[in-house]
């Protein structure tokens, strides 16, 4: 019992407030708003925002931390 409070204690504080919403306007501010978002995935303190560009064929991932910043992304062009 006592090992099952101090997992949950030790758990606080590691959700983020940012939202699905926001996630998604900064990664389409980090393309200068040309992407479409087409799926938002919510991982471990992080989202994974899925995008393409019709115009240039361009699409990737990015990866948006809880602190609201792009820690990594992917991006492939046809």
């Amino acid at each position: 019992m006592i090992a099952g409070l101090l997992l949950v204690g030790g758990c606080q504080g590691i959700d983020s407030d940012l939202t699905e919403e926001q996630a998604k306007a900064i990664v389409m501010k980090h393309h200068g708003g040309t992407v479409e978002i087409i799926s938002v995935t919510k991982g471990w303190n992080k989202f994974i925002v899925s995008w393409e560009n019709e115009e240039n064929c361009e699409w990737g991932k990015d990866t948006v931390n809880s602190k609201g910043e792009i820690e990594k992304g992917e991006t492939s062009i046809c």
